[in-house]
């Protein structure tokens, strides 16, 4: 009963996870960054650090983890800003340093305890898409909370940056190092395994 419309549940996964990411063009505020103009750092903090953080969050599902990680991401891009490639969205490169911290934090995490991996109901209600959630019914909400919590890293990751930092598959691809079309098999996985946790199983329903 509590099951989502089949073209709705990509809908749902934004709302449920929304947080806007719009960049902007950053091309004067590197050169400026580079010659020392801290005000242009800043402007690129400000540009990136709200997809940064929330990057983070889906992946290591602690608000504590995730504000510690942005910071370390936006200092190595700071360091190393030297390094990067013009030609490349700057969004993604932060985002490609953000999520190699994120997954190092994981294996060590998995190393020392697999049970801190957690379920997350307060970080997934962000409170951010309170404009939105009249649109989805509570109990669906709830639904999709609890089956979101059971996903893989890889599956939050993918799903995050897909309808959360509305990356296309292609930049998907880049940050991830692998085909686009794999990334669209990645997407089509996750959401086939939301519409079965949200969707009455056959079997007990026969």
């Amino acid at each position: 009963m509590n099951s989502l419309a089949l073209d709705s549940l990509p809908l749902a996964i934004g709302m449920l996870m929304a947080e806007e990411a719009a960049p902007l063009p950053w091309t004067a505020d590197v050169q400026a960054a580079r010659r020392g103009d801290p005000s242009a750092f800043a402007a690129l903090v400000r540009s990136v650090q709200r997809p940064v953080y929330g990057l983070a969050l889906r992946l290591l599902q602690s608000e504590a983890e995730a504000a510690e990680v942005a910071q370390e991401a936006l200092l190595r891009a700071y360091q190393n800003l030297h390094r990067y490639d013009d030609s490349r969205p700057f969004d993604l490169w932060v985002l490609a340093i953000t999520r190699n911290l994120c997954l190092d934090l994981l294996r060590r995490r998995t190393k020392v305890r697999t049970e801190e991996l957690e379920p997350m109901k307060e970080v997934l209600a962000s409170g951010e898409a309170s404009q939105e959630e009249g649109a989805i019914a509570r109990e669906e909400r709830q639904s999709l909370e609890a089956a979101m919590n059971t996903l893989s890293v890889d599956d939050r990751e993918v799903l995050a940056l897909y309808y959360v930092q509305k990356r296309t598959t292609k930049e998907i691809a880049q940050l991830l190092g692998c085909a686009p079309g794999t990334i669209m098999a990645r997407l089509f996985r996750a959401r086939e395994k939301l519409r079965k946790k949200m969707s009455p199983s056959e079997e007990e329903s026969a």
